[in-house]
This record gives structure tokens, C-alpha cells and sequence, in this order.
């Protein structure tokens, strides 16, 4: 990616940021540094919420996936209880979610298939591998597709990737990030050649609530979006309506 195309990504997500606030990543709590029990379950138990906050948050900022997990604990014992529970309530304890039916299916097909593999639900153990392992362990899970793995290890774990998603690639090729040819997988290859993780979540994270929001697929309200100062496709839009 020239220097030029840098700084326009750059002014984008500085532009987005000032809407949606700065994207930042859930830390993991370090090992205890002593053998007590307390504090060794105390990051298990902040560990695990972490993972699972991340399944919950795919496509949306951390703090939504964060705030859905915190929603499911105060109704649920533990996350083997939310395994085995009833869909539509898990979906109903997450609140005005409009996506609150998808985040539960997933989740649960993430913890059954953990499940199966590990006869527990240490979902904490994901912190500790290397990275090359950590993929391969959540690849062997066989629940999720080529986007959604990548968003959970970008948004949890700080793999350098940007996911494959088709929203993210509309509105980039719409404000000028990247030419129409351009594909959706060629689009993570040029943006994870050229920005850091940091970068790559914010980017990610910012323009996919631009498309959940404002850009959709047809009949985008370009009045409404934050990024219609710079977006060249808002001008073609609006001139369209006119005739």
C-alpha cells in the first residue's frame, strides 16, 4: 500500500473513531503470580469471558460482544450452562440485541464443539497457545467460516488479519479505500500487508458498523453516515436521487 493510501485509511479511521469512539481490545489478566485459589479462578473465570464476549461480538465493536457476555452471567451459572440452554432464552437474557438470536447460535456451537473436544469448558486454555496453535486448535472446531475465524482471532486475540467480510469490503471500495476490482479476499491481503493489528481492528470494527448502520446494500443513507465528507460514492447517490 503506497503512503498516500496509508494516510487516506488513516483520515478515514480518524473520522470514524470521532463517531464510534476508539476500538480497543479486552485485555487477559497474566497468570497469578502466587498458587492461591481465588485469584488463579479469577482469571480463568475473566479469561474465559474474554473468549466468549469475542464469539458473542463477531462483527461488532469488542464492547457489544463484552456486554452480551456480562448480560448472559448474571442468568447463567457458568458457560456449560449456557451450552445446553434454550436458544430463544439466551437470546431474550442478551436484551434489545437485534442480533442477539445469530450471537447465541454461535456461541453455542462454539462451547458444544470446545465441548466435545475437551470434555470441559476451560475456554481460558486459548490464551496460553502460540499463535500457529491457537488457529489450528479453533480451525479443528470446525464451527466457523473463513470470516468469522479470522474476525475472533483479530478481535481476541490480536492476529494480525482482517476478515474477509463483504460489508467491510462494500463501504471500502464506496469511500475510495480500495478500487471496485479489487476483491474481498484480495482486500485482507492489502490491508494486512500494510497496517498493524491495532489499525486492522479499528478499520475493521468502524467500517463494518458503517455498513450495519448506514451503507447498506441498497438504499444507503448517505445523509445520516460519518463518512460522507470523504466517501465519493455518497456524491453518486445523491445525484441519483435528484433525477
Amino acid at each position: 500500500m503506497a503512503e498516500s493510501a496509508r494516510q487516506k485509511v488513516h483520515a478515514i479511521l480518524q473520522l470514524l473513531e470521532r463517531r464510534f469512539g476508539k476500538v480497543k481490545r479486552h485485555e487477559f489478566l497474566p497468570p497469578p503470580t502466587s498458587a492461591d485459589m481465588d485469584a488463579a479462578l479469577e482469571v480463568a473465570t475473566r479469561n474465559s469471558e474474554i473468549v466468549a464476549a469475542a464469539a458473542l461480538g463477531l462483527h461488532g465493536p469488542p464492547d457489544e460482544g463484552m456486554e452480551a457476555a456480562r448480560r448472559l452471567m448474571t442468568h447463567y451459572v457458568d458457560w456449560n450452562e449456557i451450552r445446553v440452554a434454550n436458544r430463544e432464552a439466551l437470546a431474550r437474557a442478551m436484551g434489545k440485541d437485534p442480533r442477539a438470536a445469530e450471537r447465541a447460535a454461535l456461541l453455542q456451537r462454539v462451547l458444544e464443539a470446545f465441548f466435545l473436544r475437551q470434555r470441559n469448558m476451560n475456554l481460558e486454555c486459548l490464551v496460553g497457545m502460540k499463535p500457529g496453535e491457537r488457529k489450528q486448535f479453533l480451525g479443528d472446531l470446525e464451527v466457523f467460516t473463513r470470516e468469522e475465524m479470522a474476525a475472533l482471532l483479530l478481535t481476541c486475540f490480536a492476529h494480525p488479519l482482517l476478515p474477509p467480510a463483504e460489508p467491510v469490503h462494500r463501504v471500502a471500495v464506496r469511500c475510495g479505500l480500495l478500487r471496485a476490482k479489487v476483491t474481498v479476499l484480495q482486500m485482507s491481503k492489502v490491508f494486512e500487508n500494510s497496517l498493524e493489528a491495532e489499525e486492522l481492528l479499528a478499520l475493521y470494527s468502524h467500517l463494518y458498523a458503517v455498513a450495519w448502520k448506514t451503507c447498506h446494500v441498497e438504499a444507503p443513507d448517505c445523509a445520516h453516515c460519518p463518512l460522507k465528507p470523504r466517501c465519493p460514492a455518497a456524491r453518486i447517490f445523491a445525484k441519483a436521487a435528484r433525477h
